[in-house]
């Protein structure tokens, strides 16, 4: 549970969701309010997150993080264009990352 936490909270849409509702700094009602969801509705795809979350937390690979970031947007039934949105409100990272990770999204079912 740990491990899939720390994938949600490390992903693109919590971030952007996290800062929409920021004014000077992340409180615990802003996290506590967050819409994350419990095992038994993110289904199978917990236990991904959560060995993504493991793998990412040992080695840096931008594969399995756009993984990742694709398959909670996926999770929150982003549409394209939405997804395609978050991804713009983060212009320090670098575009092929951007793509990379709308690539995966994409091709998820």
């Amino acid at each position: 549970a740990q491990r899939f936490l720390c994938g949600m909270f490390n992903s693109f849409v919590v971030n952007y969701v996290v800062r929409l509702r920021v004014t000077t700094h992340v409180t615990t009602a802003i996290v506590e309010r967050l819409a994350i969801p419990r095992e038994e509705e993110a289904g199978p795809v917990f236990e991904e997150v959560g060995s993504l979350s493991r793998t990412l937390s040992r080695r840096d690979d931008p594969a399995l993080e756009s993984r990742l970031n694709a398959i909670v947007a996926k999770m929150y039934q982003l549409t394209e264009e939405e997804f395609r949105h978050v991804l713009s409100t983060f212009p320090l990272i670098a575009k092929e990352d951007r793509d990379r990770t709308l690539s995966e999204f994409k091709h998820l079912p």
